[in-house]
C-alpha cells in the first residue's frame, strides 16, 4: 500500500503525499462510494480529505496506520457535509448520500474497500487473456459471447477461466475469494 512512507505524517513532503494518493486512491474511492452515490461528490470529498491531511500534517504527527487515519478523515468529511445538508442549510439533494451510520458499518466499509483492492490486484496479475475472460465474466458475458469476442473456442474460454479461478483462489484469502466467486457465479445465472 504505502510501504516506506513514514508513519510520522509531520515529516511528509510533497513526494510522500503524491505517493500516498497514487498508491491508495482506488481504495479510498471505493470506501467513499459506500457513503456517497454521486461520483463527482466522491471526488470532491476525496480532494477535501487529502487537503485536510496535507494542511494538518504538522499537527497530526505520528499515527499507527496512515490509511486508517485517512479513512477517519474521509468519513468525517462526508458526515460533516451530510449533517449540514440534513440541517436544511443547503438545497443539495440527500439522494446523493447513503446512510452514514454506526462505527460497525464504518469498519465493514473499510474491509469491503480493502477486499475489493486485493481482488483487483489479484485479477491484474493474471495473464492478459485470462484477465479479459474474468472481467468479461464479471460483466455478465456468457462463455459463447466471450469466445466470440476474443475469437477463441468455448473450450479455450472454459480452460482459461478455470485456470484463472484456480490462480485467484490460491492468491486470495478465503474471505476475499468467496465474494469474487459469488460475483462470477451470479453473472453466469
Amino acid at each position: 500500500m504505502n510501504d516506506g512512507l513514514p508513519l510520522d505524517i509531520s515529516t511528509w513532503d510533497e513526494s510522500c503525499m503524491k505517493r500516498f494518493i497514487r498508491d491508495n486512491s482506488a481504495l479510498f474511492y471505493a470506501f467513499a462510494s459506500r457513503y456517497v452515490n454521486n461520483p463527482d461528490l466522491v471526488d470532491d470529498f476525496l480532494q477535501e480529505a487529502y487537503v485536510k491531511l496535507w494542511t494538518h500534517r504538522k499537527t497530526i504527527g505520528k499515527v499507527s496506520s496512515v490509511q486508517n487515519y485517512f479513512y477517519s478523515i474521509l468519513r468525517n468529511t462526508i458526515i460533516d457535509k451530510w449533517t449540514y445538508f440534513t440541517a436544511g442549510e443547503n438545497e443539495r439533494s440527500l439522494d446523493d448520500y447513503m446512510e452514514v451510520s454506526s462505527n460497525e458499518s464504518f469498519v465493514q466499509h473499510i474491509i469491503e474497500a480493502e477486499s475489493s483492492h486485493l481482488i483487483a490486484a489479484a485479477i491484474h496479475k493474471l495473464s492478459p487473456q485470462s484477465r479479459r475472460i474474468i472481467l468479461m465474466s464479471m460483466d455478465g458475458k456468457t462463455m459463447p459471447e466471450i469466445a466470440d469476442a476474443l475469437h477463441i473456442s468455448i473450450n479455450t474460454v472454459k480452460t482459461l477461466k478455470y485456470r484463472a479461478i484456480k490462480q485467484l483462489a490460491s492468491s486470495l484469502s478465503k474471505e476475499d475469494f468467496l465474494p469474487l466467486l459469488l460475483l462470477l457465479y451470479s453473472s453466469m445465472c
